[in-house]
């Protein structure tokens, strides 16, 4: 059974802390940071019936950086993802009982992405960066099932692992993200899970 709400609760619990960390970092422009961030992000879905080949996407949204020691920090942000995947060819092999068979090929997904990052910075210029992710299914644009029922599952939870090159207040930056739960909502048989390359821009505005 699909539990939307509790999906919804936790995506609005992470905005109200990014909110307040927002606010916070204006009284202490040391420890915090905060600015917006564009990128591109190439995925793929790994499974039965799906193709596993990566299609252009993007995210684009806020971060909040937050010191807590000379080399440490976390990184909280709230994005919008867009996202495209692809039916594979033998989609009907899987899910014969379930499927449309003239269901379109393409799979476009859009939703609100929490991103909460530890970040270690090597020196003003070097940092990587690791941590979980949450991720709320707003808009789904694909007809794999009968009775216009979804194939994709709401919430996905993810891991991020990347690096990001800092000059002066522009940081620019390589991530891979890796979904570690299982997306398929059609049945229980197979699984589903997403694989993203992202590269993008990080503009520091305090």
């Amino acid at each position: 059974m699909k539990k939307p709400f509790i999906g919804f609760r936790i995506m609005m619990k992470y905005t109200l802390v990014c909110a307040a960390l927002l606010l916070a970092s204006t009284a202490d422009a040391q420890r915090f940071h905060f600015g917006p961030k564009l990128d591109a992000s190439y995925g793929a879905l790994k499974g039965n019936g799906v193709q596993n080949k990566y299609s252009a996407g993007f995210q684009v949204g806020g971060f909040v950086e937050i010191n807590i020691a000379k080399h440490w920090a976390i990184q909280p942000e709230l994005l919008y993802s867009w996202s495209q995947y692809k039916k594979a060819g033998d989609f009907m092999t899987y899910y014969n009982n379930y499927g449309r068979s003239a269901a379109n090929e393409k799979i476009n997904l859009g939703a609100v992405s929490l991103p909460l990052l530890v970040r270690y910075n090597f020196n003003k210029t070097f940092s990587i960066l690791a941590g979980p992710q949450y991720s709320y299914m707003i808009f789904e644009d694909e007809n794999l099932l009968k009775n216009g029922r979804d194939a994709l599952k709401k919430s996905e939870i993810s891991a991020n692992i990347g690096a990001q090159v800092n000059v002066g207040s522009v940081g620019f930056y390589a991530r891979y993200n890796k979904g570690l739960s299982d997306v398929n909502d059609i049945d229980d048989r197979y699984e589903w899970k997403s694989n993203h390359i992202q590269v993008g821009i990080a503009v520091r505005i305090m």
